[in-house]
């Protein structure tokens, strides 16, 4: 039994058009958020685990990278640091390897939550905080509770998403 997925489909016409379209789902539900300053959830990482669900850990790591640097183009505000859009990458990258062409389970969705949350939200995305100026001290702490706080939701909302990917999945060939 194989953990991981190194493969993607094919691109073609039809798939890029899927591929897009998640795309544009993920740029529009970063948009929207739940909570205050200090949790806040976005519905946007729901895109981005469909996009490693569809097209596998590179298509979906490309995707993330390129929908990082239009959501800055369209919205950012500040400096583009490269660092983040890094994260975005290997989030999608972890759901590709977990989810393509795998069967949805509650031990994968847990497993590639934690690695998102623990590598991406409080590793990468920590570093590049402190690159950036802020103290690790500082920051450290509130940034493990929150992401604790949020891996349970996500994991619930990702597997139920999953599930009924797997229910309507059109074949992408």
């Amino acid at each position: 039994m194989q953990i991981v997925s190194l493969a993607s489909p094919k691109l073609t016409t039809r798939n890029l058009v899927y591929l897009a379209m998640l795309m544009a789902m993920q740029l529009v539900l970063g948009r929207f958020s739940v909570g205050n300053d200090w949790i806040k959830i976005s519905p946007a990482f729901i895109a981005t685990v469909i996009l490693g669900y569809y097209f596998g850990p590179w298509l979906a790591a490309l995707a993330g990278a390129l929908n990082d640097q239009i959501a800055f183009m369209l919205w950012g505000t500040g400096a583009n640091f490269l660092g983040f859009t890094v994260s975005a990458a290997v989030g999608a990258l972890i759901y590709g390897l977990f989810f393509h062409k795998k069967v949805v389970k509650v031990w994968r969705v847990v497993v590639a939550m934690a690695l998102v949350v623990l590598v991406v939200n409080i590793g990468l995305d920590t570093l590049w905080l402190v690159m950036m100026g802020f103290k690790f001290d500082v920051i450290i702490w509130p940034r493990v509770i929150k992401n604790l706080i949020v891996l349970p939701i996500q994991a619930v909302l990702a597997y139920t998403v999953l599930k009924a990917v797997v229910r309507v999945r059109p074949e992408l060939y």
